[in-house]
């Protein structure tokens, strides 16, 4: 989360900078929520058992981090609780009151951390002095509409100063922030550092302050900008160091009539005396043969300001992109905003060919428009032929939900370690999913909040925000927008390790290409997880170019096994068969269990997709009967087509009966998110899969008496399902549904002996037989 001063992110987006490539995808970028010019520069970094802050006076520039001569201050804490502890948490609770709520990712982002870092949590931010662990002192001085951080500082020095040394860039006019300073702690000698050649300093100024001298920077540090600030106040016992934001000037320190007109954060460190200037080095040109008079240096030489307020004006306001519907919140000085025309731009600035079009409002105080899919991503978006108004980033949720994924725990690379060298879907996915969401809830109980499984919640009362309000999926089915066109974007799972589940899956039917951009950056974990080479030298080149990775087993000249090794193979096959058998019956009885709590999630259905595919990868065309032998079957097929009560056509119906058949479907009780309006992506998948699977019962080879029984049960379910999913009829035969449904048949069409055309032919005529028939009635 980037936070900057609204007015300067503005300019920067005006053209003063170049544009910002990743912002709004990989991170959030957005002004603070101040009409005082903010100028703190703290860096927070957050994990699960501790926290960094670095803080300073370098800003996120490529000078600040790079080019410059900066000071910053590095503090590190764990999770128990001491000095540092305390002032990372008075940062954090700083950087707080800075953010803009109306940005939809913010409080999600804020949310996911803290479910992180239960430490942070539960943490006591420090109001002043804090002891760190060498011994010393510390205090975080934050400038406030009524607090100076110059009266602050000065406050904590309750003895006599023999020198104070003064290093900033720049400066006020009448050098009142240092006259302050200098009647507060009656220095014996004021020592400052400077560059003759910035022009910054203001030399008419300077005889006010008799015991003033001024040292040339003749070579130290040469080549770079000064930008750094600090003071040094020396005593008898201590140095009192101040670093951060803070210059030399009445606007960022303040007098102790007057708080100043910035936000300014600054460290204070009280170390043993006579060291500091030494260790910043300052003691080799703080010498008599250094110094310049006043009168020699240059005459004070400003820029002009930037006229604050017109850059204020230039502000369009805050749009994010959530799956197709990109949503505006116009600054509060835009006229007619409803009807202004927005244009979109790519991460290169130029304007890119789509004309976003107004939908109807929704009652959240933001304008609504669609966006067709484009080949270029909008990353910033503006007001078309609008001279003045600067284009504003586009926060795209979606991406931002998968790339706030963290690093892999050991415990997730531990299990993600059992997928290593799989190809095929297995029973070792939903140990995969067992482990994931018990980390995952661990996390949640740990924090004290949600992180996935919502929980039964009372009806708020109070008028809160519903933004984590959820909807059953006949509630979120009546609000919902159909989708129009274009690839589905929204993931439901996203920011979720499950998430990483869902992309194996779509590995295996060679449909990487639905993933978003910010899952693919994954990509080397999830080629030593979920290796596909064993079809092909190249296998991910070959699925960009299109292959199809129909299973082919391989011709090979093998003995005959002998009696023992079938026997061996036999009881194998059982086992599996029986480990699939109460692994789908464990999964009904989970279903129950959680419909009955009103816990259903999207986790649930990814797992319903996932135990799916598992069934596919292990049906076969034929039967355990003799006659049959090992044509054509794979030592992971064990389960038949027909004459068994667990063929996987009956285990396939039993397992959707329970979320589509029925008086009371389970998939009526799954708990959606109202923050979006289309359906998400995963659930798309999952849709597409259970209609695929019923079609292959339909379809797959059997005797005339095991087609009729299976007609029977499943012909009505599959109607069902098709009505249950509430899908439109374009959105079923949308590509973003139909690529999976293909891919599907690539993967499994041959080893259950399915014809993939038939297949696809039979969902379409469901199709049109169930809406032409709404048509009729309409």
């Amino acid at each position: 989360m980037v936070i900057a001063d609204g007015r300067m992110l503005t300019h920067a987006l005006g053209g003063a900078s170049l544009l910002p490539r990743q912002a709004g995808k990989l991170y959030t970028a957005g002004g603070a929520t101040t009409q005082r010019l903010f100028h703190p520069k703290l860096f927070l970094q957050v994990g699960r058992k501790g926290g960094r802050l670095i803080i300073g006076s370098a800003n996120l520039t490529a000078a600040g981090l790079a080019g410059n001569l900066e000071l910053v201050a590095l503090l590190s804490c764990g999770a128990e609780q001491d000095g540092e502890q305390a002032l990372i948490a008075q940062a954090w609770e700083y950087l707080c009151d800075f953010m803009d709520h109306s940005d939809p990712m913010l409080p999600m982002q804020q949310e996911w951390m803290l479910n992180r870092s239960a430490w942070l949590r539960s943490a006591t931010p420090a109001e002043g002095l804090v002891t760190l662990a060498d011994g010393t002192e510390a205090a975080l001085l934050l400038a406030r509409p009524n607090s100076g951080i110059g009266p602050r500082y000065t406050a904590l020095i309750d003895e006599p100063v023999n020198r104070l040394i003064v290093v900033s860039p720049y400066w006020d006019e009448q050098l009142t922030a240092l006259s302050y300073l200098a009647d507060s702690l009656a220095p014996k000698e004021i020592a400052v550092l400077i560059d003759p050649e910035t022009e910054l300093f203001p030399r008419d100024a300077a005889d006010k302050l008799p015991n003033l001298k001024l040292y040339r920077r003749d070579g130290f540090e040469s080549g770079r900008f000064i930008h750094a600030k600090a003071l040094i106040a020396e005593t008898d016992s201590a140095d009192h160091l101040l670093i951060g934001s803070a210059n030399c000037t009445l606007a960022a320190l303040g007098t102790g009539s007057m708080a100043g007109h910035n936000e300014e954060a600054s460290l204070y460190r009280r170390f043993p005396t006579g060291g500091t200037a030494t260790a910043l080095g300052l003691e080799r040109i703080l010498k008599d043969e250094k110094r310049i008079q006043p009168a020699d240096l240059p005459e004070l030489h400003y820029e002009d300001d930037l006229e604050l307020d017109g850059l204020s004006q230039r502000h369009t306001g805050l749009f994010s992109l959530h799956g197709d519907t990109l949503s505006w919140r116009p600054a509060a000085h835009i006229s007619d905003p409803e009807n202004r025309e927005i244009e979109l731009l790519n991460t290169s600035g130029a304007v890119i060919d789509a004309s976003p079009s107004r939908l109807q409002d929704n009652g959240s105080g933001k304008l609504r428009y669609h966006v067709d899919a484009t080949e270029d991503i909008p990353a910033f978006a503006g007001l078309f032929e609008s001279e003045g108004y600067a284009p504003a980033i586009i926060t795209h949720i979606d991406v931002l939900q998968a790339s706030i994924r963290e690093t892999h725990s050991r415990k997730t690379e531990n299990v993600l370690a059992q997928l290593d060298g799989e190809t095929e879907a297995s029973l070792a996915l939903l140990e995969v999913l067992d482990v994931l969401e018990k980390i995952e809830d661990t996390d949640t109980e740990a924090s004290g909040e949600g992180v996935s499984i919502p929980k039964a919640q009372k009806p708020a009362d109070d008028g809160a925000s519903n933004s984590h309000l959820k909807l059953n999926y006949e509630e979120f089915i009546s609000g919902r927008r159909p989708h129009q066109s274009g690839a589905v974007l929204h993931n439901s799972l996203g920011g979720s390790d499950v998430s990483i589940v869902r992309g194996f899956l779509n590995r295996i039917v060679g449909l990487s290409v639905l993933l978003a951009a910010a899952e693919e950056e994954d990509e080397e974990t999830l080629k030593a997880a979920f290796d596909l080479g064993d079809e092909t030298g190249d296998a991910e080149a070959a699925m960009a170019a299109g292959e199809d990775f129909e299973l082919k087993p391989k011709p090979e000249s093998r003995p005959e096994p002998d009696e023992e090794e079938r026997r061996r193979r036999a009881k194998q096959r059982k086992a599996t068969k029986d480990q699939l058998v109460s692994a789908a019956n464990n999964f009904s009885k989970r279903i129950d269990l959680k419909q009955e709590r009103n816990q259903l999630s999207p986790r649930d259905f990814l797992r319903l997709r996932a135990l799916l595919m598992i069934i596919c990868a292990a049906g076969w065309k034929g039967t355990d009967k003799e006659k049959d032998k090992q044509e054509g079957r794979t030592s992971l097929q064990v389960l038949p087509v027909e004459a068994d009560p667990n063929s996987w056509p009956l285990v396939i119906g039993r397992l959707l009966f329970k979320i589509f058949g029925g008086r009371s479907p389970a998939v009526y009780s799954l708990k959606l998110d109202t923050d979006h309006d289309q359906f998400p992506a995963d659930l798309i998948e999952c849709w597409a899969t259970c209609l695929w699977c019923l079609q292959a019962c339909l379809a797959a080879p059997m005797s005339g008496a095991e087609r009729q029984k299976i007609a029977r049960h499943i012909a009505p379910l599959l109607e069902q399902t098709y009505r249950r999913t509430h899908l439109s009829e374009e959105e079923l035969l949308a590509p973003s549904f139909t690529q999976v449904m293909e891919g599907l048949s690539a993967q499994y069409a041959e080893r259950l002996c399915v014809d993939p055309e038939v297949l696809m032919r039979g969902h379409r005529t469901i199709c049109g037989k169930i809406y032409s028939a709404e048509r009729e009635i309409l």
